[in-house]
């Protein structure tokens, strides 16, 4: 596989200060003179091996060359500045397909038995055949680490239980960039006789694990993270594997065999986490909005409350997403109709089948 860095980022001189500017995060920061000197020769595609055997040219050991490679590596694709692509010598891939993601069609090929089976169960509840990709993707082994390539894009240099969060992360990040005219709301979506139900709550408050327990009632999940709303007003969520972290693990009894059986991932943001692609999802089809439910974990007992549109609305609003990262007026009138339209309430809980049974209930009869 060959390295570059990606043209977001610009090495110059300010006086004798050796510097980066990143343009995504609009940031300068000074490197030293092995970074200087390895983002300068990364201005060009170029291979480890190359990079290795200029440095020992240059007079370092090998193996204290190999380090200084790989030190710079993980570190211009922690900071999101690698493009990472694969060559002759990762050979043909194991498998391909070609994930549906609500809008935007990737591709996703397996240079390695270990992370096809790894990643493979995570995301092919979401291939469909007949599509054309817009962007294509490959894994493979690099080291002890795993290298994720991404066209025209910077990639990742990740460890392996890391491999599925980044992956997911970087699909994502194509799902918000072809959203077109639609708008991308923080939150779980589950389905039941053909009406929605929004779960929002901050990050922590149980969304993910309210929404599987809600399997148990009858719903299908249409994602757990985040919910797509057309211009008519109407939603459909993007299918990834519903992702639990640890301290959910043991509170779904119904579903504790399948949870135990999922492979443990640590995502970026050092939480634990298991994706169950098992669960039942719901159609393709958009939905009208039937409820929409703010989440609050709060001692004492499980309770209903209805909440002023307004208070819904700022909310739904502050994790509203476009790719022009501000909501249009016919997109604020679409958000505003599914509101209006929806049963908004209040649900304080500390039990989950308590949760389950008033919150289905309560979608039930809306």
């Amino acid at each position: 596989m060959k390295f570059r860095v990606s043209d977001g980022a610009r090495f110059f001189l300010l006086g004798q200060r050796k510097t980066i500017f990143v343009e995504a995060s609009q940031q300068i920061f000074e490197v030293d003179d092995l970074t200087a000197y390895l983002t300068c020769l990364l201005a060009e595609s170029m291979s480890q091996r190359r990079l290795e055997a200029d440095l020992v040219a240059r007079g370092a050991g090998r193996a204290e060359a190999r380090r200084s490679v790989r030190d710079y590596l993980l570190y211009m694709s922690g900071e999101g500045l690698l493009e990472i692509a694969f060559d002759a010598e990762e050979g043909e891939p194991l498998h391909t397909h070609v994930l549906d993601l609500q809008g935007a069609a990737v591709s996703i090929a397996y240079h390695d038995r270990g992370l096809l089976d790894l990643i493979l169960p995570v995301f092919d509840h979401q291939a469909s055949e007949g599509l054309k990709p817009s962007a294509s993707y490959a894994v493979a082994k690099f080291g002890n680490r795993v290298c994720v390539s991404r066209s025209r894009s910077p990639g990742m240099i990740v460890a392996v239980n890391e491999a599925v969060p980044a992956l997911k992360a970087l699909l994502t990040e194509d799902v918000l960039a072809s959203l077109g005219t639609k708008v991308a709301l923080h939150a779980a979506l589950l389905v039941k006789n053909g009406k929605g139900l929004l779960i929002c709550g901050a990050p922590g408050a149980g969304k993910s694990t309210l929404a599987l327990a809600l399997l148990e009632a009858g719903f299908a999940c249409g994602g757990d993270d985040i919910a797509l709303m057309r211009p008519d007003g109407l939603l459909r969520g993007v299918p990834f594997a519903p992702a639990l972290k640890r301290g959910s693990w043991g509170l779904l009894e119904g579903m504790r065999g399948t949870i135990e059986a999922a492979p443990v991932h640590r995502r970026l943001d050092n939480q634990y986490v298991r994706y169950l692609a098992s669960v039942p999802f719901a159609s393709d089809d958009a939905v009208p909005l039937g409820t929409i439910a703010l989440l609050r974990r709060r001692k004492g007992r499980t309770a209903l409350a209805a909440v002023e549109p307004a208070r819904v609305l700022s909310e739904l609003f502050l994790g509203a997403f476009t790719p022009t990262r501000r909501l249009d007026l016919s997109q604020f009138d679409a958000l505003l109709g599914a509101i209006r339209g929806a049963s908004a309430i209040e649900l304080s809980y500390m039990r989950l089948d308590e949760a389950v049974e008033m919150l289905s209930g309560h979608h039930d009869g809306s």
